[in-house]
């Protein structure tokens, strides 16, 4: 079972700093007692043994500079109290901060460590999604209510304790009138604000999802007049949401209405069982007003457990979603550690009766087997589906063979050594990633910039007119998913990168098919440059144009 709490040392001090709060609170609503002592009880100094102390040892003689002094000790009291709940509120929240970043990485990268499968068939929307707003939901809407209704747990039975104590038939009353309403809040109110809670998400989810998609697709979206369409699914998504909204928050307020109610409950009862069973008249006095002021801090207290104990159970859902990590984490610790010795390529690559398919579906690849030599320009070409882009996935290990093996010279490609094989490979997809930033951090990506290297790299990609075209040269922004430029431009840039990176294996994936004969033709172009032949790189292109395909050595058709 998951723990709603994170393991570890922040935990210890945050369970410690509740405690201390609680008991500050206490402290505060304790100091009243002296006041009430005072003002309520004929020779109340005399009959309480530290007044009657303090007030002989301070030698005092008169009972307003006493007081005085008495309202001077509590209001200064009440000003360092509140002055060190500020600081561990401040401390608590910082810690949750750090909480909440230690949750939002983990999940992004064990999302990512999934791989490209798990990628593909989940919804990145989703993945987005839980990344960032599930994963604040859970600790601001789970952990931090959590913390502080243990807090105000602590005071609550620390003020009942305190009734219970001065007169125990008041403190039994008060405890048998809230238990019926516990219960009800437990068994009717909790359960509905824990489905609300569920549903409010899946439709912030799904707003998230179709302005992303409006968004991205804005031209076919303008041109085939879709927006219409699109914002009424965008509104009926807000009602889902305002329903959901106000659901809770009616569930809320009968909460806080029923704890008024309950509160007025006790009182009554307090009042009636000491006028019927209590005949000592000022004790009676002193104690409804002791009582009184309890109430006035047990309410608060009794209002901020329902409050929070509401946000706890509308946020549950992200436990659904936040067990993930502690689960990776389990395995991540089981595995064995990638291997940081390169691997070498001098020979040949080999597909090994490799066998290929998604799920229980038939095999996309099945027995394929071939052997690309180092320096070999290879040629693939096949009908839709029939795998080519798979082929890729495989080679660059992003999948893993359901049968058969692939080797680079007689290393086994394996997850372990991916990290190396990919140091040495340049990959061209169908769809660039370009990030929105400049051009020279398109190009370098992860690495360290050196300015001859890419200066050499843009060159031979035949990126220098692009350059000289741009105001601010590679130091242009070249905007989000690389809008600022042409189809060919893109491709370019994604050769560049592997230039960049000294790479001596090139696989371009269908790296023309949406382009037009004469960008087309300086593609080629490009991959023809001598660098190509200096280094000996070794070339495969998936394509179905025989113009891009007319440089390779030789074709495999998949078909």
């Amino acid at each position: 079972m998951l723990k709603i709490f994170p393991a570890g040392f922040k935990w210890l001090v945050l369970a410690f700093l509740t405690v201390v709060r609680a008991f500050l609170e206490m402290a505060g609503l304790a100091l009243f007692v002296p006041l009430l002592l005072l003002l309520l009880e004929e020779d109340g100094i005399s009959k309480n043994e530290w007044l009657n102390r303090i007030y002989t040892g301070l030698n005092i003689d008169s009972f307003g500079t006493f007081l005085l002094l008495v309202c001077g000790v509590v209001l200064l009291f009440t000003l360092l109290k509140n002055y060190a709940l500020h600081k561990i509120n401040n401390h608590q929240n910082r810690s949750l901060l750090k909480i909440f970043s230690h949750y939002s990485e983990s999940l992004f990268t064990r999302y990512y460590n999934k791989g490209l499968l798990f990628i593909k068939e989940s919804s990145s929307h989703a993945l987005s999604h839980n990344t960032n707003s599930v994963c604040y939901s859970y600790v601001f809407g789970v952990l931090s209510p959590a913390i502080t209704l243990a807090g105000d747990l602590i005071l609550a039975i620390l003020i009942v304790a305190s009734l219970a104590y001065m007169n125990i038939y008041i403190a039994l009353i008060e405890v048998v009138l809230f238990i019926p309403f516990v219960l009800f809040y437990q068994m009717k109110i909790g359960g509905e604000l824990q489905r609300a809670g569920k549903s409010d998400n899946e439709a912030k989810k799904n707003q998230w999802k179709v302005t992303i998609e409006t968004f991205r697709g804005y031209a076919e979206v303008e041109v085939n007049n879709s927006f219409p369409k699109l914002i009424n699914v965008f509104k009926k998504g807000l009602d889902a949401i305002s329903n959901y909204r106000v659901r809770t928050e009616s569930l809320k307020s009968i909460s806080s209405r029923l704890i008024e109610i309950g509160v007025i409950v006790v009182i009554m009862g307090v009042i009636l069982t000491g006028y019927f069973f209590d005949s000592t008249g000022g004790d009676f006095r002193l104690l409804v007003a002791l009582f009184a002021v309890a109430t006035l801090k047990l309410m608060p207290a009794l209002r901020s457990v329902v409050s929070q104990y509401s946000v706890i159970k509308s946020n549950m859902y992200t436990l659904e979603i936040i067990k993930d990590i502690h689960k990776e984490a389990d395995i991540d610790m089981e595995q064995e550690p990638c291997s940081s010795t390169p691997l070498k390529f001098d020979n040949k690559l080999e597909f090994r009766n490799v066998c290929f398919g998604y799920d229980d579906r038939d095999f996309t690849i099945n027995n394929f087997s071939i052997t690309i030599s180092k320096g070999e320009k290879v040629g693939i070409k096949g009908d839709s589906g029939s795998g080519k882009s798979t082929l890729f996935y495989l080679l660059l290990g992003l999948y893993n063979p359901s049968k058969g093996d692939i080797y680079i010279d007689d290393t086994l490609l394996s997850p372990l050594n991916r990290g190396e094989w990919h140091k040495r490979v340049g990959y061209v997809s169908q769809d660039i990633f370009i990030m929105d930033s400049t051009l020279a951090e398109n190009i370098v990506l992860a690495q360290e910039t050196d300015n001859e290297r890419l200066n050499m790299a843009i060159e031979r990609a035949s990126l220098k007119g692009l350059v000289d075209s741009l105001p601010l040269g590679i130091d242009t922004r070249i905007g989000d998913n690389g809008c600022r430029l042409s189809g060919g431009e893109k491709q370019r840039v994604a050769i560049a990168r592997a230039l960049y990176k000294k790479a001596d294996v090139f696989l371009l994936d269908e790296p023309t098919s949406a382009l037009d004969s004469k960008t087309e033709d300086e593609i080629t172009k490009t991959l023809e440059h001598p660098a190509f032949q200096e280094k000996n790189m070794t070339i495969v292109i998936v394509s179905h144009k025989e113009s891009m395909l007319s440089i390779c050595d030789r074709i495999i058709d998949l078909s």
